[in-house]
């Protein structure tokens, strides 16, 4: 890995990030990893090539390829109500998508009507436990209290929402019958 154009530690404090880890794959393998700084601002724990690092949004962008290779596939339709292929969970019927369906074009767009609750979906912590797919979009975790549901008809807002990616790892495990990792 050659990194003797770039002056991390300087980037680092620009940035104000704490640390960080760099990885070169060749060949489909880890060739090598270099580690940058502390996990956290403050603490005196270095990262190191075991550190685990929060993926957050990131894995919105993977979902997204994963959805257009099955639908590729022909296994999913990005037009379709996602609800003929949801089994261990269902959007909720009511009167905003009586006309518009929850589909996973508008759910990848952000458009499918779902908003987050309130303080939801915060990182993730061992400490509060791994909570099911199916527990989290009824509201039954501490990292989603309220049962999600269509709160504005689809199409017609733009609302950056965790939870309909739940929705869509939800789909992709019951349409393939795989655990979604």
């Amino acid at each position: 890995m050659n990194l003797i154009n770039i002056n991390i530690k300087e980037r680092m404090d620009y940035y104000k990030v704490s640390g960080l880890s760099i990885t070169e794959i060749e060949g489909g393998q880890i060739s090598i990893t270099k580690c940058f700084g502390f996990l956290e601002e403050g603490t005196s724990k270095k990262i190191d090539s075991n550190s685990i690092f929060s993926a957050a949004s990131v894995s919105k962008f993977l979902t997204s390829i994963l959805v257009l290779k099955l639908t590729e596939q022909g296994i999913l339709d990005l037009d379709e109500d996602v609800n003929m292929n949801l089994s261990s969970w269902k959007v909720p019927e009511n009167e905003l998508t009586k006309n518009k369906k929850v589909t996973l074009r508008r759910l990848l767009s952000h458009q499918a009507g779902i908003i987050d609750p309130e303080g939801s979906f915060t990182e993730l912590t061992l400490t509060k436990g791994i909570p099911s797919m199916v527990e989290l979009l009824e509201g039954r975790t501490p990292y989603c209290s309220v049962p999600i549901e269509v709160r504005y008809e689809p199409e017609t807002n733009f609302q950056y929402s965790d939870a309909g990616f739940c929705i869509i790892q939800l789909l992709i495990e019951d349409v393939t019958r795989l655990p979604f990792q």
